[in-house]
């Protein structure tokens, strides 16, 4: 019990005394009047600072009262808050959840592209790395070199990373294959072209012969006409 409560009860208890002392007045008997007016003067005397007390008591129970009334509402503004976040997780949870599942569901390129199976791809990668890091070219290559140190540093039992290294790995050997197959396509055209001039001097050099040897024919007539 605090201390407002007990002065409370003790200011109530003593006026309650008071009142219970209080004389009733006889309209007829002017002594018991005039004793009576004496003895409730007595008790308004006396019950003066008990209603002084009584009414600061009621100042900080009010007082307190008010105080109490801002820390609820202190407090339920608290909650109404930790209430408004919770639904902001509780949203921001459910994108989550439908952003996993959108990823989870998604259908990428990369599942369809054939790729060296991972023996294959190991062996493969080694010997390219090997070949990157012994080449003189410093500009070309440095790119190269770059991504080939890092295929080496990187897990690859994890499995993102594995597949990352794979396609890396794979459109590094598809451009080398592009680079080959335009090389050799050059090539193929040059010897082409170099075929079709040796074809067109053959053709003449046989057409040069032709016309000689019917010159020949035409003085060896001549010479045996004589």
């Amino acid at each position: 019990m605090t201390s407002i409560e007990e002065e409370l009860k003790q200011t109530l208890a003593s006026l309650s005394e008071l009142s219970d002392l209080k004389t009733p007045v006889l309209e007829d008997d002017e002594a018991a009047t005039a004793e009576a007016t004496s003895s409730a003067l007595r008790l308004l005397s006396a019950s003066t600072p008990l209603f002084a007390a009584l009414k600061r008591v009621n100042r900080r129970i009010y007082k307190d009262l008010s105080v109490q009334k801002a820390r609820v509402a202190e407090e339920r503004a608290k909650v109404d808050t930790a209430r408004l976040s919770l639904q902001n997780l509780k949203y921001e949870e459910s994108m989550l959840d439908l952003e996993v599942k959108v990823c989870q569901e998604f259908q990428s390129i990369f599942q369809d592209i054939e790729l060296h199976d991972l023996q294959e791809f190991q062996q493969l990668r080694s010997t390219s790395a090997a070949a990157v890091l012994k080449t003189e070219e410093q500009d070309a290559d440095a790119e190269a070199k770059d991504e080939a140190m890092e295929d080496g540093e990187e897990n690859l039992t994890d499995e993102h990373k594995l597949m990352l290294t794979r396609l890396r790995f794979e459109l590094q050997e598809r451009k080398r294959l592009e680079a080959r197959k335009q090389t050799l396509q050059q090539d193929k055209t040059e010897v082409v072209k170099e075929n079709k001039e040796k074809k067109s001097n053959l053709e003449q050099i046989e057409k040069d012969l032709k016309d000689v040897l019917v010159a020949a024919e035409a003085i060896k007539a001549k010479f045996e006409s004589f």
